[in-house]
This record gives structure tokens, C-alpha cells and sequence, in this order.
């Protein structure tokens, strides 16, 4: 039985990859070139605990390795590899924290207070909301170490997978 997901995290790490290879001229494509990066290591991470899921037969595609546990813990199933992924992602040091939250910073846009009735109005040109804390902007070199960290982890647990 062939994981379906195999092949979706080897294509996001080699697309990241290859844009790697892109000599962006220019501030702003520089940033499109980056972003694209981190779009393509946060797929072949969310791929990757889907691959774990199936290994594990859990019929799901988890959204985080807390998801991951829970759905292994409730089939009797365990999940080491899903316990490293936590707690990595649990120390705001690591690498897997520092890129979750450099992802969801480029999907935070700020809103202007609302009509009185609660609803928030979308503001055209996003800021960042210093009050929720900094979030790195993506750069080539940071972008270099969480692909290679992020290629380790997943050679390295597949390794474990198959020794069981």
C-alpha cells in the first residue's frame, strides 16, 4: 500500500527548492519569491502529518501534530513521531515554531473597528498588530535552515517509521 502523500511532500520540498534558485531583483518580488517559499515548506510540512495519519491508517488528514495524538491516542495508536513534532512546535525557539508563526503572520490582516454592531471592516493594506508579538518576515537564509531542518525531520521519522 503506496502513501498518496509521499510524493505531495517531496514536490513541495523540491518546488521550495527551486525557488530557491530564483535571483529576485527587486524588494518586492524578493518578498513574492519568499513567500512562495514558505507556501511550499508549510504544504510539505501539513503533507507530512497526513502521511504520518496514513501510515497510522487514521482515516484523516490531521492540521497539527496535537491533532495527530489525539486521533492516534483515540485508536489505541501511538505516535512518536507526532510527539516530536509537538514539541517542537510547543518551544518558541525551535525551528517549527518560528516558521508556524512566520505563516500565520502572513495571514493576519488587521481590521478597523467596526460599525458599533461588532462587525470589523477589512483594511485594504494590511499591518502587522505588534500587540500579538513579531513574527519573522521569511529570508532566503531562514527560509535555507527550516527547509533543510524540515527535510531532516522527515528522512529521519520515515527512517524510524520503517525500522518498525
Amino acid at each position: 500500500m503506496s502513501n498518496p502523500y509521499t510524493g505531495v511532500v517531496a514536490a513541495a520540498l523540491r518546488k521550495s527548492a527551486l525557488l530557491a534558485d530564483i535571483q529576485a531583483e527587486g524588494s518586492l518580488l524578493s518578498q513574492a519569491v519568499d513567500e512562495a517559499r514558505l507556501l511550499q515548506l508549510r504544504r510539505a510540512y501539513q503533507a507530512f502529518l497526513a502521511e504520518l495519519a496514513f501510515q497510522l491508517q487514521l482515516g484523516s488528514e490531521p492540521d497539527s501534530p496535537a491533532a495527530l495524538a489525539r486521533l492516534a491516542q483515540a485508536q489505541n495508536k501511538g505516535s512518536g513521531e507526532a510527539g516530536e513534532l509537538l514539541a517542537l512546535l510547543e518551544d518558541p525557539d525551535s525551528w517549527l515554531s518560528r516558521l508556524e508563526s512566520c505563516w500565520r503572520g502572513l495571514w493576519q490582516f488587521s481590521s478597523e473597528p467596526g460599525d458599533g454592531r461588532g462587525a470589523a471592516k477589512p483594511v485594504l493594506i494590511p499591518a502587522r498588530d505588534l500587540s500579538r508579538g513579531s513574527s519573522e518576515a521569511p529570508s532566503g537564509e531562514l527560509l535555507n535552515q527550516w527547509q533543510a531542518a524540515l527535510s531532516e525531520i522527515i528522512q529521519r521519522q520515515r527512517a524510524h517509521s520503517a525500522e518498525w
